[in-house]
């Protein structure tokens, strides 16, 4: 959650279109803003053994999804952008509140073209939060698309106990970039539980 935030674009190639939140030291805007983050496996979108053996097959998944916002935002840095609840129920919207993000958005049915693992996920989870926190599930609410960059699509290997990368003795891949967390409070507990580790480790 970023209070008094922006959503800012954060492409990082051509063809890309990859959205983040951030705040100034202040938080005193008018806007906040909350990256929606739901987990995703290999399973998810593999459609044959092949696909499953690749080590980078979620990168892969990354970069065709971003690809596709970047066509659903007009071939342009403008994203694709629908009301929470026409996400929820499956309708395109006619027309969207202002938002902070400054390139412009593009009404588009995200829940028609993103991954349907994603979007039941995201439909899920919010009609739970609507029902436990009165005025999240809004009309007012935008979804802007696509925060993929929360975590890393390629997963470094460490063992389950000791928290060690599997071959490399004394490494202990952690947080987001790793592939074990996908936002500040997730990795903060990750890199918590490694320097535990590290410490029982140099201890020894």
């Amino acid at each position: 959650m970023c209070p008094g935030g922006f959503v800012v674009p954060a492409a990082s190639g051509p063809q890309q279109i990859v959205v983040n939140g951030m705040s100034p030291s202040g938080r005193n805007s008018r806007w906040s803003n909350s990256g929606m983050v739901v987990e995703t496996h290999v399973e998810d979108i593999a459609k044959s053994d092949g696909e499953l053996k690749d080590p980078l097959v979620m990168m892969h998944f990354q970069e065709e999804l971003e690809r596709q916002c970047w066509q659903a935002g007009n071939m342009r840095q403008t994203a694709p952008a629908q009301r929470m609840t026409d996400f929820v129920n499956g309708k395109l919207s006619f027309d969207l509140p202002e938002s902070s993000y400054a390139p412009g958005l593009v009404s588009s049915p995200l829940h028609f073209w993103m991954p349907k693992a994603v979007t039941d996920r995201l439909r899920q989870g919010f009609i739970q939060f609507g029902k436990s926190c009165k005025g999240f599930l809004s009309s007012q609410a935008t979804m802007i698309a696509v925060e993929t960059r929360t975590s890393s699509p390629v997963r470094i290997l460490r063992d389950a106990e000791t928290l060690q990368h599997t071959t490399l003795r004394g490494l202990f891949p952690c947080g987001e970039g790793a592939g074990y967390a996908g936002g500040i409070v997730s990795s903060a507990i990750d890199g918590e539980r490694c320097a535990d580790s590290a410490a029982q480790y140099i201890c020894k």
